[in-house]
């Protein structure tokens, strides 16, 4: 295991790419925290100048609601980290280290461990950013602070990391089934945004809430918030266990999906 750790980090931390991408994404992801707020009370405010009805502002920063607004709003961001490990793995093909590495010792399952522990490790960074930036956030915004307020709904936390892990696993599949870059992105950007959606929308809802993109994105629900409930509107406030056990049915589906690839196909 440490052997495999200290190949690919070496591979990753010696990239440039890697090292600017990854900063890229933490500095939007930051700056959209931040600014979040702000932007949507600004908006909220025009939009309801002349309402009779008094529109209040919200705050998506006071604990214990900063975990799941955080979490849904990061959420949006999944498919830049897909980008990232479908680059990175298709760069195995395009580069012949995946052939070298077999070559000098390496099996095929000691490869594939390799890059799921470098979509975990991704994984669990961006969910750290995330804690440590909400954490920060809710500090600032709640007025009587207390352990119990802070951990009231912390468990959106592990919920994400599972969603960005599950969601990276689906986009490493298709890098090593499909190996050229321009064709893995563009086939992964089709299903997630057009396909899927399409399948989802023909079928009945108790079927189309099962496909991976549509598990995987429901895992972290839309917040409610004050000017939701003043509409009526509601969605749920927890996890379904549902979706964390899908999701991590899919993520083992995935893995095992690259393996056979991996074990039946010339490298």
């Amino acid at each position: 295991m440490k052997r495999l750790i200290k190949i690919d980090f070496r591979k990753y931390a010696r990239n440039r790419t890697f090292r600017i991408l990854g900063l890229l994404y933490v500095v939007l992801v930051v700056f959209v925290f931040l600014v979040t707020e702000s932007f949507l009370n600004h908006v909220i405010s025009h939009v309801g100048k002349g309402s009779p009805v008094t529109v209040p502002d919200f705050s998506l920063y006071s604990f214990p609601y900063v975990w799941h607004n955080m979490t849904f709003i990061a959420g949006f961001f999944k498919i830049f980290l897909a980008l990232i490990v479908i680059i990175f793995v298709t760069n195995e093909y395009s580069y012949k280290t995946i052939r070298q590495n077999i070559m000098s010792g390496m099996s095929r399952v000691e490869f594939l461990l390799s890059k799921v522990i470098f979509v975990f490790f991704i994984s669990f960074a961006v969910t750290l950013v995330l804690f440590l930036t909400a954490l920060f956030l809710g500090i600032f915004h709640t007025e009587h602070l207390t352990v119990a307020l802070v951990l009231a709904k912390i468990y959106f936390v592990p919920a994400y990391f599972l969603e960005i892990f599950a969601f990276l696993l689906l986009a490493m599949l298709f890098a090593f089934v499909l190996q050229k870059q321009g064709l893995a992105i563009s086939v992964f950007a089709l299903y997630y945004y057009v396909l899927e959606p399409v399948v989802a929308f023909k079928l009945p809802d108790a079927i189309a809430r099962f496909l991976p993109i549509k598990m995987i994105t429901h895992l972290i629900d839309v917040p409610n918030s004050s000017l939701m409930k003043l509409f009526g509107v509601n969605f749920r406030e927890t996890v379904s266990w549902t979706d964390v056990w899908g999701c991590a049915a899919y993520s083992l589906l995935f893995i095992a999906l690259v393996y056979l690839f991996l074990k039946n196909r010339d490298l």
